[in-house]
């Protein structure tokens, strides 16, 4: 009887677990982060490799195993903020490297320029930035409307995603108080120290 009731609280509490979800729904969620979430949600993931915080906001970074031997860890980088009346802090925006993530069209890390284009025909560019002192520059193209942008490796069409970037509908990616790009600069010097 007592191996049975074991049984069923694993069987229950398994079945209440997050599965792993690789769907990007602009402007709401990359797999299961969701934007305008607690940051508790984002315990599952441990604690971040790096962050910043100032005047309650924080942008925190989590690293992945390399897909390859030639290239970096896939990064995680998790804006949050205390907005509203009650000031109740929540998850602004995600950026992430990982080529697991996809949309429902199949855009994932690695997509064209074209081919995202090709998505979201009302794309902008918004700035650029050397992730580090003696890299090429990444130019971000943003649909502020959709809550989705790109970071890309180029301004061609043959161009390829490097890190999708999702945050609220009608907020652009620089309404931070230290802009993604500010950041991005900041932990890449870090990293090298």
């Amino acid at each position: 009887m007592r191996l049975r009731s074991f049984h069923l609280f694993l069987f229950a509490f398994l079945s209440l677990a997050a599965t792993p979800n690789k769907l990007i729904v602009p402007g709401h969620s990359l797999g299961n982060i969701a934007l305008g979430a607690s940051p508790e949600t984002l315990e599952q993931l441990g604690k971040p490799a790096t962050s910043d915080a100032a005047m309650q906001k924080a942008w925190a970074t989590w690293y992945g195993k390399p897909t390859a031997s030639h290239l970096p860890p896939t990064q995680l980088d998790v804006y949050t903020a205390a907005t509203g009346p009650d000031m109740r802090k929540t998850i602004q925006m995600v950026r992430a490297t990982s080529s697991w993530f996809r949309t429902s069209t199949g855009l994932h890390n690695g997509s064209t320029l074209a081919s995202i284009r090709h998505a979201y025909s009302s794309l902008s560019l918004t700035t650029s930035y050397a992730p580090t002192p003696k890299a090429s520059p990444h130019y971000i193209y943003d649909n502020a409307k959709a809550g989705i942008a790109f970071e890309m490796d180029g301004k061609a069409a043959t161009s390829h995603c490097v890190a999708i970037i999702l945050h609220l509908p009608g907020k652009a990616t620089a309404s931070t108080y230290m802009a993604m790009t500010q950041y991005l600069q900041l932990i890449n010097q870090r990293a090298a120290k």
